[in-house]
C-alpha cells in the first residue's frame, strides 16, 4: 500500500501505562516539570502539559479500566495531531476505503481521534483538535460518558485549523528541569520492514535520516524534524518503547538532572554530547526511559551523520 492518508503536523503526547498514576504525576511535575491539567479518577490517570498541547503525557495507572490483566509499565499509544478535523475525516475515509482497519474512532471533547495497531501491536492514535481553548473544556477532575463519533457523520467537519498557535507554556519553577515539550518516541521495531510501511504509508511520516534498508529511521510530520524512531531489534533495550523524548529548556537542566535524578528516585542511563544534540537519558521510578535533550545543530546534515551505534541514545 502506497497512498498516504494523512499528513501528521507533528507527535503531540505519549500516553504510558504506571504502577500508581497520582505518584507519577506528582513525580513528573516535581521532576520533569509536568503540571496536571486534568485527572480522570474513573479511569485512574492524570494528563500533564505545560501548555505545548491539551497533554503530552497521560499517565495511565496499571490498575485502571484500560489495562490489561498483568498490565506493567510501558508505552499504552502513541498521538500524532493533524491540521484539522476535516482532513482527518478526509483521511480517515480514503484509508477505509482502501481496506484500513481502526479499533475505535472517539470523541474527546478538545478532540476526534481515530485508534489501530500498529504491525507490532502499539497502539496509535491520529486526531484533530476541535476547540481552540483546551483548557477552559479540559481542567479539574471529572468524568463523562464518551459521546459516540462517526467521523463525517455524527457532525460537519471543522475545516478551520484548532491547533495550539504560540500557546503559554507554563513553567514548574521549583521543577528539577523544566520540560519543553514531549517530542518523539523511539521504538524497538520487532518487524522493522512492516513499521517502516505502516508509519510511512498508513500514518504519513516522512523520512528525515536512516530508511527502510538501514539500521534505523527517523521519521516526521510536517512541522518537525523527528516524531518517531525506529530501531531494529538488535538494539538493547528493557521493553519495546527505547525512550520517549523530552525536550529541556537549557543545558543547566540537563546538568540539574545529571546532579539531582537518582536523589529524586529516578536512575541516570546515560549521557552523550554530540555535534546534534545534547541528551541526559533516565529512567523514572517505573522503569520508564526518559530521554532530555537540549538540540544543537539538529539539521539534516548533522543528524544523519550520527554513527549508527550511537543513533538509539541521541535520536
Amino acid at each position: 500500500m502506497t497512498s498516504r492518508f494523512f499528513k501528521p503536523r507533528r507527535l503531540a503526547h505519549a500516553n504510558i501505562f504506571v504502577g500508581d498514576y497520582q505518584r507519577a504525576s506528582d513525580y513528573y511535575r516535581d521532576v520533569f516539570g509536568f503540571e496536571e491539567v486534568y485527572n480522570q479518577p474513573d479511569n485512574k490517570a492524570s494528563f500533564i502539559s505545560n501548555g505545548n498541547t491539551y497533554h503530552d503525557f497521560a499517565l495511565v495507572d496499571i490498575n485502571s479500566r484500560y489495562a490489561k490483566p498483568g498490565q506493567q509499565p510501558g508505552l499504552n499509544h502513541v498521538a500524532f495531531e493533524v491540521e484539522s478535523e476535516a482532513a482527518l475525516v478526509e483521511g480517515y475515509r480514503a484509508a477505509v476505503a482502501a481496506g484500513v482497519v481502526y479499533r475505535s474512532t472517539e470523541d474527546h471533547d478538545v478532540a476526534h481521534s481515530l485508534y489501530q495497531k500498529d504491525p507490532d501491536g502499539n497502539e496509535v492514535e491520529i486526531y484533530a483538535d476541535v476547540v481552540q481553548d483546551w483548557r477552559s473544556a479540559r481542567k479539574g477532575s471529572f468524568s463523562k460518558k464518551k459521546p459516540k463519533w462517526v467521523p463525517g457523520e455524527t457532525n460537519v467537519p471543522i475545516a478551520q485549523p484548532l491547533f495550539p498557535v504560540d500557546p503559554e507554556i507554563r513553567v514548574v519553577d521549583a521543577a528539577l528541569v523544566h520540560a519543553r515539550r514531549v517530542s518523539h518516541v523511539a521504538l524497538i521495531a520487532q518487524d522493522f520492514e512492516a513499521m517502516f510501511d505502516f508509519y510511512t504509508d498508513i500514518v504519513g511520516l516522512s523520512v528525515v535520516a536512516g530508511g527502510r534498508d538501514r539500521a534505523f529511521a527517523l521519521l516526521a510530520g510536517t512541522h518537525s524534524m523527528g516524531d518517531l524512531a525506529l530501531y531494529r531489534s538488535d538494539v538493547e533495550s528493557h521493553m519495546r518503547m527505547h525512550h520517549i523524548g523530552v525536550e529541556v529548556s537549557s543545558e543547566a537542566d540537563l546538568d540539574a538532572a545529571l546532579e539531582g535524578i537518582e536523589r529524586s528516585g529516578g536512575k541516570l542511563i546515560a549521557a552523550h554530547d554530540h555535534a546534534a544534540r545534547r541528551v541526559v537519558l533516565v529512567h523514572d521510578p517505573d522503569g520508564l526511559p526518559i530521554q532530555l535533550y537540549v538540540n544543537r545543530d539538529w539539521t539534516v546534515d548533522t543528524i544523519r551523520s550520527i554513527d549508527a551505534k550511537l543513533a538509539p541514545f541521541l535520536i
